[in-house]
């Protein structure tokens, strides 16, 4: 027998659909006070949702709808907008 394999969480992408390692994916989140924020550790309170890294998902009408729907609430144009700011200027860091 070899050394015991640790265990990587997966989560799917809301927008394509793709399962993949959880350190692999952004998590966005709805606050308990239903503010929308980008959640870069991924432990903040509320519920959450985990796009994929490497593509742009931000472009997108049909992106918002899906993490509307993922996150339970209406996600206006300027949330949206800032959130695609935040994940690029973290991917930037």
């Amino acid at each position: 027998m070899g050394p015991a394999q640790r265990h990587i969480p997966t989560r799917t992408c809301v927008i394509c659909r793709n399962r993949r390692e959880k350190d692999g994916l952004f998590r966005i989140v709805r606050t308990p006070e239903g503010d929308i924020v980008f959640d870069k550790t991924g432990k903040l309170n509320g519920r959450g949702a985990y796009v994929c890294k490497d593509d742009g998902h931000w472009d997108d009408d049909v992106y918002r709808g899906k993490l509307q729907a993922a996150l339970k609430i209406e996600i206006d144009d300027l949330t949206f907008k800032l959130l695609g700011r935040a994940i690029v200027s973290h991917v930037t860091e």
